[in-house]
C-alpha cells in the first residue's frame, strides 16, 4: 500500500473542506437529535402514555419501512454520484427516482395489505394502533425520498443544502403540530391527527427539495462534484433503474438488519407489554441515539469521500482522517455516557416526567454499546463504500439474528433493560468484527488508537 501524498496546497484545501463539511454535518445531526428529543419530550408531556406509545410505534415502523422502500438506494446514490462524471448526473437522478418509486410502491402495498393490519391487531390494545396504519402508508413516499435526496446533495458537495433537508424536518414539523393539535384534539385521536398533518407538511417541504435538486443538476457544467475528486467531463452512461435496484440489494439487507436493532425492541414490547412500557423504551432509544451523534457525524461526512477515494484508488489517504474521527467521537461519547451514568436518574424524570424514571437503566445499557461503536470508528461505511458491501450485509444479518435471540431471552427476564442489553451486545460485537475486517481487507485502521509510526 502506497503512502499518502506529501502535504501541499491541495492537501490543505482538502482539510479545510473536511472541517467545513464536518461542521455542517454536525449541525444537521445535532438538529436531528435535538428535534427527536423534542418529539419525545413534547409527546410524553402532551399525550397520554398509551397515545405516546402508539406514536412511537408508528414512527418506528415508518423508519423501518422507509429503509425497505429505499432498497439500498441511499448508499447507491452516494457512490454513483461521487464516482460518475458530472454530465451523467441529471440522467442518473431521474433513474434513481424511478427505481425509488418501485421500492415505495411495493413496500406500501406490503404494509397496507398485510404487515400493517397484522401488527396493529397484535398490539396491546389493538385499537390504539389500527388507525395509524393508513397514515404510515401515506407518509412512506416522502420518508423514503428524504435520505436519498440528502445523500445526492452531499455527493455533489452540497453539505449546506443537505442540512436544509435533513432528518430534523420531520421532527420539527411534528413538534409544532403536536403542540397545536394536542390542545384541541381528543386524546383518542391526538396521535393520528398529529401524524397526518406532519406527513402532509413534510411532503410539501420535499417537493421544494426536488425542485432545488433539479435546478442544481441542470447546471451540471458549473456544479461541484464528488468531494475531493475532479469531475470527468466526458459522457458517461448512468445505470438503468433495474441496475440501481440490483446494486442496492446488498445495501438494503445490511441497512434493514441494522435498523432492526434496537427499533425491533419497540415492536416486541408493543406485543408483550402495555403501551406505557413501549413509551419508556422509546425514551431510552432516543437517548442512545443522542449519544451516538459523534459517530454518525463522522460516518456521514466521510461517506462520499470514501466512495470517491475508492473509485480513484486513493483510499489509503483517508486512513488518518478516519482514525481522527474515531478518536474524537470516542472521547465525546465517553463523556456523554459518564454524564448519563452520574445524573440520568435525576435528569430523566425531570425532563420527561416521573413516569419515565424506569427509562434510565435501558438507556445506560444501550449507551455502553454506543461507546464501543464509537471506539471502532466508521468501519461499516469504510467497507460498504469501498466495495465490501457483502461483508457489511452478512455482519448486519448476524447482528439482527443475535439481537432477536438475546432480546427474546433477556427481555422475558428483565423487560426493557434486557432488550437494551441485547441491542448493545449485538451492535458492539458487529462493529468490532467490522473494524477487524476493514484492517484485513482494505488496510484501513478505523479504531480509536494512536497512529502507528512508519520509519
Amino acid at each position: 500500500m502506497s503512502a499518502p501524498p506529501a502535504a501541499g496546497p491541495e492537501d490543505a484545501r482538502q482539510r479545510r473542506a473536511l472541517r467545513r463539511d464536518t461542521a455542517l454535518t454536525a449541525s444537521g445531526q445535532l438538529a436531528a437529535v435535538v428535534s427527536a428529543l423534542a418529539v419525545t419530550l413534547v409527546g410524553a408531556r402532551v399525550l397520554t402514555t398509551d397515545q405516546f406509545g402508539a406514536l412511537s410505534w408508528a414512527l418506528a415502523w415508518l423508519t423501518f419501512l422507509a429503509v425497505l422502500a429505499q432498497v439500498g438506494l441511499t448508499q447507491v446514490a452516494t457512490i454513483a454520484f461521487a464516482q460518475q462524471g458530472r454530465r451523467s448526473h441529471p440522467l442518473l437522478a431521474r433513474r434513481l427516482l424511478a427505481a425509488l418509486a418501485v421500492g415505495v410502491l411495493l413496500t406500501a402495498a406490503l404494509w397496507q395489505g398485510a404487515v400493517g393490519p397484522a401488527t396493529a391487531a397484535a398490539g396491546s390494545p389493538s385499537e390504539v394502533y389500527r388507525p395509524l396504519v393508513v397514515v404510515v402508508t401515506l407518509w412512506l413516499p416522502v420518508a423514503a425520498l428524504g435520505p436519498v435526496l440528502v445523500n445526492v446533495l452531499r455527493a455533489r458537495d452540497r453539505f449546506g443544502l443537505a442540512l436544509a433537508f435533513g432528518e430534523h424536518v420531520r421532527r420539527v414539523v411534528l413538534v409544532v403540530v403536536l403542540l397545536v393539535t394536542a390542545t384541541g384534539a381528543a386524546s383518542a385521536s391526538a396521535a393520528r391527527t398529529a401524524l397526518a398533518w406532519t406527513a402532509a407538511l413534510e411532503s410539501a417541504v420535499y417537493v421544494v427539495g426536488l425542485v432545488v435538486l433539479v435546478r442544481l443538476l441542470g447546471r451540471a457544467h458549473v456544479g461541484r462534484h464528488a468531494v475531493g475528486r475532479p469531475a470527468a467531463d466526458g459522457p458517461e452512461e448512468a445505470p438503468a433503474p433495474g441496475a440501481l435496484l440490483r446494486s442496492g440489494g446488498t445495501f438494503a439487507v445490511a441497512t434493514l438488519a441494522s435498523v432492526t436493532v434496537p427499533q425491533a425492541g419497540v415492536w416486541l414490547l408493543a406485543v408483550v407489554a402495555p403501551a406505557e412500557e413501549v413509551a419508556e423504551f422509546s425514551v431510552a432509544v432516543r437517548i442512545a441515539v443522542l449519544v451516538a451523534v459523534p459517530t454518525a457525524i463522522g460516518m456521514r461526512t466521510l461517506a462520499p469521500r470514501i466512495a470517491a477515494a475508492a473509485g480513484s484508488g486513493r483510499l489509503a489517504a483517508l486512513q488518518e482522517p478516519v482514525r481522527r474521527f474515531a478518536v474524537w467521537s470516542t472521547a465525546v461519547t465517553a463523556l456523554a455516557v459518564a454524564v448519563l451514568a452520574a445524573a440520568g436518574q435525576v435528569l430523566l424524570p425531570a425532563v420527561f416526567g416521573a413516569e419515565y424514571r424506569d427509562a434510565f437503566a435501558p438507556a445506560l445499557v444501550m449507551c455502553a454499546g454506543v461507546l464501543v461503536n464509537a471506539w471502532t470508528g466508521p468501519c461499516s461505511v469504510v467497507l460498504s463504500h469501498a466495495g465490501r458491501q457483502r461483508v457489511v450485509a452478512v455482519s448486519a444479518l448476524v447482528c439482527a439474528l443475535s439481537f432477536a435471540g438475546l432480546a427474546t431471552w433477556w427481555g422475558a427476564t428483565w423487560g426493557g433493560t434486557g432488550v437494551a442489553a441485547a441491542a448493545a451486545v449485538a451492535m458492539a460485537g458487529r462493529n468490532v468484527l467490522l473494524a477487524r475486517a476493514a484492517r484485513q481487507t482494505l488496510g484501513i485502521r478505523t479504531i480509536a488508537l494512536p497512529a502507528r509510526r512508519v520509519d
